[in-house]
């Protein structure tokens, strides 16, 4: 039988007969669940975000990461990065050490306590292949370049039933980030640099892109904020990408979405007599 411990206090009242106190609740107790990571302080906060903002953030980030581990300058902290997040070997609990994104596919695996209905329906639509995440991380992490990336990134895209359809557009572009031109660099960091500064701000990686993009002039100045969109206009957006297909229909979605400040439809059309390779043909 387990010997039960009490303080010095309960065990005076035992002895005096009269009624034991409960044991006081350290003040200092809470520091088991505080987090290392800038975005997420607790673990109570995690558990109780929206399941949507969740999946949308580790899908980001997972973008975010795979064009840093492409860039010359950023590849060492891509790499970094990606050891970190793998380095439990699993998403199965939440550690105080934990990668935002680690945190965020820890989240996504194992459930978010918002008891909210519409939450809880999200909730269970969410998943991913750990296997599969495991060896994404552990080869970039190992400086190689992730096999089957197409594949990987649209999987993962169904897995955590991405909903937005810039945020589509962006993972179209994205998997083909070494074959992009400028034009199209500078819509997919200026869409994403929307992204981290409406919804998060406090991410890791938001500082390598926001270095990045001032670095190699890719964000774009004065565009439209596309995730003060109202939601009417996605529908738009996802109608032009069923109808051109492949990395170009994330580009035409994407320059819609942040408006003609940065050249809109126009620009885009210019761009097309430009691309040459069959992967980028609009018919």
């Amino acid at each position: 039988m387990e010997q039960k411990q009490y303080t010095l206090q309960q065990w005076s009242a035992i002895q005096g007969g009269h009624e034991m106190p409960e044991t006081p609740k350290s003040q200092y107790s809470f520091i088991g669940d505080i987090m290392e990571s800038k975005m997420f302080r607790s673990k109570a906060r995690v558990e109780g975000s929206n399941a949507r903002d969740m999946a949308d953030f580790a899908m980001m980030n997972v973008l975010a990461l795979y064009i840093l581990s492409n860039e010359y300058d950023y590849a060492v902290a891509a790499q970094d990065y990606a050891k970190r997040t793998i380095m439990y070997g699993n998403f199965n609990n939440f550690r105080a050490g934990g990668t935002d994104l680690n945190i965020a596919l820890v989240a996504v695996k194992n459930g978010m306590s918002d008891s909210g209905e519409k939450n809880q329906l999200q909730a269970g639509k969410l998943k991913f292949n750990d296997q599969k995440m495991k060896i994404f991380l552990r080869t970039m992490s190992a400086g190689r370049p992730p096999a089957s990336i197409n594949s990987f990134l649209l999987i993962l895209e169904r897995d955590l039933d991405i909903q937005n359809s810039n945020y589509r557009s962006i993972r179209r572009l994205v998997q083909d980030w070494p074959r992009l031109n400028k034009m199209q660099k500078q819509l997919v960091i200026t869409r994403m640099m929307q992204f981290f500064r409406t919804k998060a701000l406090r991410s890791e990686l938001y500082s390598y892109i926001r270095d990045m993009s001032r670095s190699q002039g890719l964000e774009a100045k004065n565009a439209h904020n596309a995730e003060g969109a109202p939601k009417s206009y996605g529908a738009d957006t996802l109608a032009k990408l069923a109808v051109a297909g492949g990395a170009v229909a994330g580009g035409y979605a994407l320059g819609k979405s942040i408006g003609s400040n940065i050249g809109g439809m126009q620009g885009f059309r210019g761009l097309n007599k430009k691309i040459t390779s069959k992967n980028y043909t609009v018919k």
